[in-house]
């Protein structure tokens, strides 16, 4: 392992527990922390220090992009929950499979 996907790996990893951390002490300054493209601006950070090709990281922008309305609907049954009352771990599923089934379909329209 490289010691650039080490320190990736750490920066990564804080940002992620520094959000989850914050939303234990307020949920909405943890939610609004992790609205913002973060994990976006990291993945873009790290491709472009290691390939140094801006035609790539502007493709990979316009995915993202393309990706981030589309992965909104993971959050529907989070939004239901007062209705379903399923809790956490079904709402989760449900979320990922709402997602994966967006995905294909998609991916199926698009070229």
């Amino acid at each position: 392992m490289s010691l650039l996907f080490i320190a990736k790996l750490l920066v990564s990893a804080l940002v992620i527990a520094l959000a989850s951390e914050i939303a234990k002490r307020d949920p909405f300054l943890g939610a609004l922390l992790v609205a913002l493209p973060l994990t976006s601006l990291l993945a873009m950070g790290w491709l472009f220090a290691e390939t140094r090709d801006n035609a790539l990281v502007t493709r990979f922008a316009r995915d993202i992009l393309l990706w981030v309305p589309v992965s909104l609907v993971f959050f529907v049954p989070f939004l239901l929950e007062a209705r379903t009352r399923l809790g956490f771990v079904p709402n989760l599923l449900a979320g990922v499979a709402l997602l994966a089934v967006t995905v294909w379909v998609v991916r199926r329209l698009l070229p």
